[in-house]
């Protein structure tokens, strides 16, 4: 249920949806993926309304209201994500087959669908993802002085508006603020810190970005996870490789090969060198290594349908903490395959538009590194709360960038007609 603090915020926030101007219509969205926990719900006959769902809702409302909805032709990567979100839908519920698991994918796919739908609607230029990335540099900015109160007392300042317990490791505070897990905390800010870098070298406010690029650094490491460490590990030298963009495709083949050659050398399979990893101590790299082996030893229980439990995987395999797994699991091959496609289409659409010439190409490439951010992600957690929020608006954003592609792909064919 929701405590008063966040109904007063939640309803402030609703006001403010309405009010606001039809280009800030997403702010609202930003500051509650940042500051208001997602436990905090209104249940309705047994339906949960997250802020966020609620959110959703509001801004559907008013943009049917207002007249302001614009008519998108979809495109090639918006039929994917559709494809993905119906999918999981329909297998989940065949498999479970009661009116739980029907309640639970109607849950999800509203989440996916309704997310999607209004960033959809809002991102129509490149000027809106430099207004995202600076409400979201101001946020960081503003939960800077809250992290490290909690960073240096262990309490949470975010306590009060929801249930968030202190979570520690080997006496280490863990911070989370008001995520529900320090690794999805750590993990929201790690993989904004490619854009913040990208405005940082763009814009001309330099000082008020790089100051988002230390506090999400500072964010990360105050997570005390291994996760967003080794994912902020990989995406730094990523930006960085961007004058030689153009050789991305050769450098993933590179990358592809050495795995297949270390996977014939190395006694154990190649996918070992997870439990290897331990940047911080009390690492579970074990875990997820062995989560990986038996999903493929247990291969033909969830291509089909997925599975109902994995608890015979080994000890605590029921926590699947693998976004990849989790898609097969409860979705099947077809699902996994559709989310990988997604993936795909994602980064080949980014890596075409970084090597375009225009002014934001620098800002595309950062893009591209945030998605490999959460692919390598992927590999330590599976998604939930604040973070699928900021999963659902990268999305979004590739799929304004797809309809960019297909205009200027028009445009260089009409030249020759």
């Amino acid at each position: 249920m929701i405590n008063q603090s966040t109904l007063f915020i939640a309803i402030f926030l609703v006001a403010v949806l309405f009010t606001l101007p039809k280009k800030y219509l997403l702010a609202p969205y930003l500051a509650a993926a940042c500051f208001i926990p997602t436990d905090q719900r209104i249940v309705i006959a047994g339906l949960d309304f997250t802020i966020l769902r609620i959110l959703i809702v509001v801004g559907v409302f008013r943009l049917f209201l207002r007249g302001e909805q614009r008519v998108i032709t979809w495109n090639k990567f918006d039929k994917i994500v559709f494809a993905w979100a119906i999918c999981k839908f329909v297998i989940y519920v065949i498999l479970w087959s009661n009116m739980q698991a029907v309640i639970y994918s109607c849950g999800v796919m509203f989440d996916i669908i309704g997310l999607y739908w209004l960033f959809r609607q809002r991102i129509h230029s490149w000027k809106d993802i430099q207004f995202i990335i600076k409400v979201l540099s101001v946020c960081i900015l503003i939960m800077v002085p809250l992290i490290t109160l909690e960073w240096l007392t262990g309490n949470n300042p975010f306590t009060i508006l929801g249930r968030i317990t202190e979570h520690s490791r080997l006496g280490r505070v863990r911070c989370r603020g008001a995520f529900p897990h320090s690794i999805m905390f750590g993990l929201f800010w790690a993989t904004l810190t490619p854009l913040f870098l990208g405005m940082a070298m763009m814009d001309k406010n330099k000082l008020f970005y790089w100051g988002a690029v230390i506090a999400s650094i500072f964010a990360v490491i105050a997570s005390a996870s291994s996760t967003p460490l080794v994912t902020l590990i990989v995406i730094l030298p990523v930006i960085g490789a961007f004058k030689w963009r153009q050789y991305t495709s050769v450098a993933w083949k590179i990358f592809l090969l050495s795995l297949v050659a270390l996977h014939i050398v190395m006694k154990a399979p190649v996918w070992h060198l997870i439990a290897r990893m331990n940047i911080v101590a009390g690492s579970t790299g074990w875990h997820r290594y062995s989560l990986i082996d038996q999903a493929i030893k247990h291969f033909g229980e969830w291509a089909l349908l997925g599975c109902r439990s994995t608890a015979h995987w080994g000890w605590l395999h029921t926590d699947i903490t693998n976004q990849y797994i989790l898609e097969g699991v409860r979705g099947g091959f077809v699902t996994l395959a559709l989310f990988l496609i997604m993936i795909y289409m994602a980064l080949k659409t980014l890596l075409r538009a970084s090597l375009q010439k225009h002014k934001w190409q620098f800002l595309a490439w950062c893009i591209y590194v945030a998605i490999i951010g959460h692919c390598v992600a992927f590999f330590g957690v599976s998604y939930y709360g604040q973070i699928m929020m900021w999963w659902f608006l990268l999305l979004a954003i590739v799929g304004f960038i797809t309809d960019g592609e297909k205009k200027r792909t028009v445009l260089v064919g009409s030249a020759y007609l």
